[in-house]
């Protein structure tokens, strides 16, 4: 019985660390009110306020990476603090990390001003090919996926009637 008390002060506490996160003030309280009037426990995250800004941090850095285009930046980011179990045995991570490669080559075709710089472009392009030949080549069966395979090979994605979605 107590084990299952320890799990659940955990998935409290994570239920409130979600809340306080993605900023629903409101309900975090009504929540830690409700918990503390029945008497639930609710669970620190191991390592307290330190690890939640080393975390921050990071999340920022991905974040600014991302919305930055710089796709080396992230993935090195990526590959540092999300342990490579979750990257290669969670279909949902192995996906992100799909959509996370066409966002980064389609970058500069998306966001450029003016004609995206071609030596760039290709680069992103042959990195994202390289991935579909390695990593990427375990969703070429995924339905969802299987259009994305072409990307490389079609001169301008975005007047193509398949890539009109990016």
């Amino acid at each position: 019985m107590g084990d299952i008390l320890a799990h659940e002060s955990e998935l409290l506490g994570l239920v409130k660390e979600y809340l306080d996160f993605a900023e629903f003030e409101d309900t975090l309280k009504t929540f830690s009110k409700e918990c503390k009037i029945k008497g639930k426990p609710l669970c620190k995250t191991v390592g307290g306020s330190f690890r939640d800004s080393k975390s921050l941090t990071i999340q920022k850095d991905l974040v600014a990476a991302f919305d930055n285009g710089d796709q080396k930046v992230f993935f090195d980011l990526w590959e540092e603090h999300v342990s490579s179990s979750v990257r290669d045995g969670d279909s949902f991570a192995r996906k992100l990390e799909f959509y996370l490669h066409i966002h980064f080559a389609i970058y500069l075709l998306k966001y450029s001003v003016g004609r995206p710089d071609k030596e760039e472009l290709d680069e992103k392009i042959s990195y994202f090919k390289t991935y579909l030949e390695t990593k990427g080549a375990a969703l070429s069966q995924t339905t969802e996926f299987l259009p994305f395979y072409a990307l490389p090979f079609v001169p301008n994605p975005m007047v193509h009637p398949s890539f009109k979605e990016l």
